[in-house]
């Protein structure tokens, strides 16, 4: 768990939560009951972090057992992040972990009792490649496994950090490839699936992380103003982005996540997940900051009755065509898709798909458990 610092200024009025908290956020808004395994400091911060998961109904699972907090006071420290934005809403992120070479957390070793008691409990565990700078690869490595053993759901989203941890040292590397490999659900970015498969079209990178996977079911490439794809092992589906003004992109990845999470928990259709995932991505990047500033339920619902896609070009037509071998695939739009006569291309409506995912979301969904 981690402080998004907006100013220098210690006045909590800019200060947000960060990190996972903004995929935990986005969940609840969603219906999901939640809970974030980390360390949170006995400071002003750790307390403020609190306070704030409180409000929003999501709990805190605490790893300093078996810790010797008088050893170095400052290490147990809440994990502050400094957040720097240019005109153009371009960001930068910094922490004390971009200065060491080890964890932020490296005195915790191991998984406490009470976190994998609280895996256990989870219908899905999710972590990211910054996981690695707080924790050790070996402590990432074996939530994981606990997660398996528990038969709790894995996602994992490398993000940015994926590539460093390619060419980084061998524990690193391993654990890299442990999530990759053990996974339910892997979720990237179109540069980021490139970057570990060395395979320019999304489609066949995500295929190719699919078949490395050996419990891989879903791989989910997030393709930023375009939309989004998800491969499985007998479909592709592609679904467009809403059309928005974007005030700031801070948080949206973690907030598609939470949306994908609801998907897979609750059984939807891959095209119906991605509708979702987009619409509460989009959400979010219509309002400023992350934390508690992430997308809440009535902006997606709106997003989604007014259904506006963004469907200029022929993003779709030009990666499903250049493939040489795929199983159906799916695209959702309001209009019919051009595509190339020996390719099957299922066009989905989108009312209809928005008519199911209102139904569903208008009443208040039984609650089901995540990890973060």
């Amino acid at each position: 768990l981690h402080l998004l610092a907006f100013t220098s200024r210690c006045k909590n009025k800019y200060w947000e939560a960060g990190g996972n908290c903004n995929l935990a956020f986005a969940a609840a808004r969603l219906g999901l009951r939640c809970s974030t395994l980390g360390h949170v400091g006995e400071e002003v911060y750790g307390k403020f972090l609190l306070d704030v998961l409180e409000a929003e109904g999501i709990s805190v699972v605490g790893m300093l057992e078996n810790a010797d907090v008088t050893a170095c006071r400052q290490a147990y420290e809440t994990l502050l992040c400094w957040v720097l934005v240019d005109p153009f809403q371009r960001h930068g992120f910094c922490s004390r972990a971009d200065f060491s070479k080890e964890p932020a957390f490296s005195w915790i070793r191991k998984l406490p009792a009470e976190t994998k008691i609280a895996i256990h409990h989870s219908k899905i565990l999710f972590s990211n490649g910054y996981a690695f700078d707080e924790f050790s690869p070996d402590v990432i490595a074996s939530a994981i496994d606990c997660a398996i053993d528990a038969g709790t759901s894995v996602f994992f989203d490398p993000g940015p950090r994926g590539r460093s941890l390619l060419n980084g040292n061998r524990d690193e590397q391993r654990a890299l490839e442990h999530a990759l490999r053990l996974s339910d659900v892997l979720l990237l970015t179109s540069d980021e699936a490139e970057s570990l498969t060395n395979i320019g079209n999304p489609i066949q990178a995500g295929q190719e992380l699919l078949r490395r996977g050996t419990r891989t079911k879903w791989v989910v490439i997030k393709m930023g103003s375009k939309g989004s794809i998800m491969i499985t092992e007998s479909a592709v589906s592609c679904a467009p982005s809403f059309k928005i003004r974007v005030v700031d992109t801070v948080g949206c990845g973690d907030s598609f996540t939470a949306a994908i999470a609801f998907g897979f928990l609750h059984g939807l259709p891959a095209i119906s997940t991605l509708a979702l995932a987009n619409a509460v991505g989009a959400a979010t990047a219509t309002g400023c900051g992350a934390g508690r500033n992430v997308a809440h339920l009535d902006k997606v619902l709106n997003l989604l009755r007014e259904s506006d896609l963004n469907e200029e070009g022929k993003t779709w037509t030009k990666l499903i065509e250049g493939l040489s071998a795929c199983p159906e695939v799916s695209v959702l739009s309001k209009t019919p898709v051009n595509g190339s006569s020996d390719r099957f291309v299922n066009v989905v409506p989108v009312s209809g798909v928005v008519s199911d995912l209102l139904s569903m979301l208008e009443v208040a969904p039984e609650r089901s458990t995540v990890q973060a």
